[in-house]
């Protein structure tokens, strides 16, 4: 460590060590001061883990300050709360602390954040390839892969989850999964999709072919499918224009903490859908955790707000007030994610989420507890088991509204409408899980 770090880590721990109360053992004497002693609310980066060259984006919030003072490798009075980016080219790994006070008498409130840059990396898109997706490699204890090279759908591992909500913990039905999406998700069964192939357990909806587990939205408006719960219940007549599905794990491969997750996976092509690969925690089936208290890990999702070239991957978390913690990643245009596999891996560790694209060897995403301010206050529920859920909405609040675009929809089983029927898909190449050894 630097003369200068060190000097200024010292100075980090008075001003935390004075933060405490006073000595006295008269617990109803209040101090009227505390309340107008400067806070730090966030100090934050948006990745802890970057290659040189990359920029480093700062972001903090403070209350009750009037001024802010950065040290460590960067310097000068800040803003009391502000962003600012930074080139970093060092290999190395880079000390950023910020103290910020307020009036005279009051106490100093301080910060900091680390970053580790690494080498620039190749880049692993200068060849033009099918697909950039990391290459799975058996190579620890514990290993699952399904690479969906069978037309059967492996009920041992997925299950169907059917309609068009869920019921609450309360038993207040939610329409639309939350977010009012358009689609029924249709199942397995005679009567739960058009065109069940009990054989290969598929539906119109979901089917493997080519070596892929295919989702496939569909929008038929000339025959509508009818609601299965309605058949015993001559009062209810749902019927619905926009069908897709949804899978997911739930008991059957259960993620924990120590677990390196990938996909490989190809978008649909356009802003009426919304894919999502993405994890809950278990018990949340049954009723035994809430959203968001209890977690929710977005590994990939793509929405009305991105582009042909960029993914995003989300944590939610803490009572609902809470905004979640996001990064959009990006690739070139000419390999974007309609025309071309990428991969997305997550290396959970015990309080500590990392997201990687393809090859890459420095993430795009780092989440460590101990270092982002939310969870200062937030309980952290990534320390539990998950189970994974691979889906396509359409429409609703974050692909289109009501009148989502269609262009690319398929309108039958065959998707006979769409002369490159890839575009109105989601494509999984497969599905790796194995122990970090």
């Amino acid at each position: 460590m630097k003369l200068n770090n060190y000097y200024y880590f010292l100075v980090l721990i008075f001003l935390f060590s004075c933060g405490g109360g006073g000595g006295g053992n008269d617990s109803s004497t209040i101090d009227d001061s505390i309340s107008i002693n400067p806070i730090i609310n966030f100090f934050r980066v948006n990745n802890t883990t970057i290659s040189s060259g990359e920029f480093a984006t700062l972001s903090w919030q403070s209350t009750n300050a009037i001024s802010c003072e950065a040290s460590g490798d960067w310097f000068g009075t800040k803003n009391v709360s502000d962003t600012q980016s930074i080139q970093l080219n060092e290999v190395k790994t880079y000390n950023f602390y910020l103290i910020c006070s307020g009036e005279a008498g009051q106490k100093s409130a301080a910060s900091s954040v680390t970053v580790i840059v690494s080498a620039a990396q190749t880049n692993i898109y200068s060849e033009d390839k099918d697909s950039y997706c990391a290459t799975p490699e058996n190579n620890t204890s514990n290993y699952w892969l399904e690479e969906f090279d069978n037309p059967v759908f492996n009920e041992n591992y997925f299950t169907y989850q059917q309609g068009n909500g869920f019921n609450a913990p309360n038993g207040q039905w939610i329409g639309g999964w939350g977010n009012n999406e358009l689609q029924y998700y249709t199942a397995a069964g005679d009567n739960n999709s058009k065109f069940y192939n009990s054989t290969n357990n598929t539906t119109e909806n979901l089917f493997i072919e080519g070596g892929n587990l295919i989702i496939q939205p569909i929008l038929d408006e000339d025959s509508l499918f009818n609601d299965p719960f309605c058949i015993d219940n001559p009062s209810c007549d749902y019927k619905w224009e926009y069908t897709s599905a949804r899978i997911m794990t739930s008991k059957k491969i259960s993620i924990s903490p120590g677990s390196e997750i990938t996909v490989c996976f190809k978008h649909p092509n356009g802003t009426g859908f919304w894919p999502a690969i993405w994890m809950l925690p278990e018990g949340f089936i049954e009723g035994e955790k809430n959203w968001p208290y209890d977690g929710e890990n977005d590994l990939v999702e793509h929405m009305i707000n991105h582009q042909s070239f960029e993914t995003q991957s989300t944590i939610h978390f803490g009572s609902g007030n809470e905004e979640p913690l996001y990064k959009i990643q990006a690739v070139p245009p000419n390999v974007d994610f309609y025309n071309k596999f990428h991969s997305v891996t997550l290396k959970w560790e015990l309080n500590k989420l990392q997201y990687f694209l393809d090859t890459n060897i420095t993430p795009y995403f780092t989440i460590i507890k101990d270092q982002t301010t939310e969870f200062n206050y937030n309980h952290w529920p990534f320390n539990e088991d998950f189970y994974l859920i691979i889906n396509v909405a359409i429409g609703g609040d974050m692909a289109g509204g009501k009148t989502p675009d269609v262009t690319n929809f398929c309108t039958d089983k065959d998707c006979t409408n769409n002369g490159n029927k890839d575009d109105g898909r989601l494509l999984i190449d497969y599905i790796e899980v194995k122990s970090i050894d």
